[in-house]
């Protein structure tokens, strides 16, 4: 588990790096992005899953990735990317 969070980390410095590049990206996606980067960040620190309120932040953000990567597909591919790899990063956590 240690490599997924640690490569869960790296991701979430990547989606960071990206956000700050792209010029384009309105205000609302910009924070929804950024507040789920916290959350991740926070769910990989708790190092979950195992206490309900985190499960319920994880699903939450899970949520909120899969919805930002459904409307992001076509205008922001390199994002989209990102996002899928953080998914499945914490599907393999179990969430």
């Amino acid at each position: 588990m240690t490599e997924t969070l640690h490569k869960l980390r790296s991701t979430v410095a990547e989606l960071e790096a990206e956000l700050a590049a792209l010029e384009n990206v309105d205000d609302q996606t910009r924070a929804i992005l950024e507040q789920a980067a916290r959350d991740i960040l926070t769910v990989v620190e708790r190092g979950l899953p195992g206490d309900s309120a985190g499960e319920s932040t994880a699903e939450s953000t899970l949520e909120r990735l899969r919805t930002a990567t459904h409307e992001f597909g076509q205008t922001y591919p390199t994002l989209t990317g990102i996002l899928g790899r953080l998914i499945n990063g914490l599907g393999q956590m179990g969430i």
